[in-house]
């Protein structure tokens, strides 16, 4: 079994791809980096763009790809709202175009990382659990649910197996706060700068954070097992925005200066994702709590990221 890692050089595809790798499944990735970051004997790379159909078909053909898991995403939640079409053309569309890819080469199953932040909007109850309406407030939600949409259908026409992870907030080693999403990353960095904290809202806004090697274990379960359908992949724990500062000053000693700023509207009040259907079906559960989890990350980033940006 060969398993394409669309996206595999990013934050979460780093994880996920090691993950694998130290499990001693074949991996190809396929991401526009070029270098690879895992130089194991399981572990292939092809360089391309996701919209590169060319490049991809022929890395499924030549690896004998039976199995997708699929990671990109062009925009971020607080941005796609600012250009709809292209958030629609470079997610909705070129998927359409990788599950094409599916069904032509045979490949019998594809775990898709959707967003249990953006798909539900405003929860009416927490915590939230997959059977919930979906109401997006902002682009990337509604172009996540729309391919959620998708992967159901081509299972109905085609036969081809899904997973979707609708995937809370994860945050943990190898997530660069330079980037633009993570405010976990965001913050610590900022600490270290001595640059104050931006907080949109009064700092009330519950979020799940989860360490980003317990959703790779999920995924790593959840792609080689014959299950499929929808689940939530979280802590099932909420933080606010004031608490997280709190717990980032002891691990750090550090006081921030804070700014706070108008809500954004794309800013739903709260969300916590109910995972006992991720716990019931694979027997999964995070592994890290908050203070071990963020003191895993600032271990990182005080070894390893400033390693690289001082050079």
């Amino acid at each position: 079994m060969t398993i394409l890692v669309v996206g595999g050089c990013g934050f979460i595809g780093r994880h996920v791809v090691n993950t694998f790798a130290h499990s001693g499944l074949r991996v190809l990735v396929y991401d526009t980096i070029s270098d690879p970051i895992n130089n194991t004997n399981y572990v292939n790379y092809v360089k391309g763009d996701f919209s590169d159909l060319s490049t991809l078909e022929s890395a499924i053909v030549q690896y004998n790809v039976s199995r997708v898991i699929h990671l990109v995403s062009t925009t971020l939640p607080k941005s796609s709202n600012d250009d709809m079409k292209y958030d629609l053309t470079s997610n909705v569309v070129q998927t359409l175009d990788l599950l094409d890819l599916c069904v032509k080469h045979n490949v019998n199953k594809i775990l898709y990382m959707s967003s249990g932040g953006t798909v539900y909007g405003v929860p009416k109850s927490l915590p939230v659990s997959e059977i919930h309406p979906t109401d997006p407030t902002c682009s990337y939600g509604i172009c996540k649910l729309t391919i959620e949409k998708y992967l159901a259908l081509y299972k109905h026409l085609y036969g081809i197996k899904y997973v979707v992870l609708r995937a809370a907030n994860p945050y943990g080693p190898g997530q660069d706060p330079l980037k633009g999403q993570g405010v976990i990353a965001n913050y610590v960095h900022r600490m270290h700068r001595g640059l104050p904290l931006e907080v949109w809202g009064d700092g009330n806004i519950v979020r799940d954070y989860f360490h980003v090697s317990d959703l790779a274990a999920f995924t790593h379960r959840a792609i080689l097992s014959e299950h499929c359908g929808i689940f939530n992949v979280g802590s099932g724990n909420g933080t606010s925005i004031n608490e997280l500062i709190d717990i980032l000053s002891n691990e750090l000693n550090i006081s921030p200066e804070i700014i706070y700023k108008k809500q954004r509207k794309l800013d739903v009040p709260a969300i916590v994702l109910d995972c006992t259907s991720a716990e019931r079906t694979f027997n999964w559960r995070v592994s890290f709590n908050m203070q071990d989890g963020i003191a895993d990350y600032v271990e990182w980033y005080r070894t390893e990221f400033n390693k690289e940006t001082s050079c």
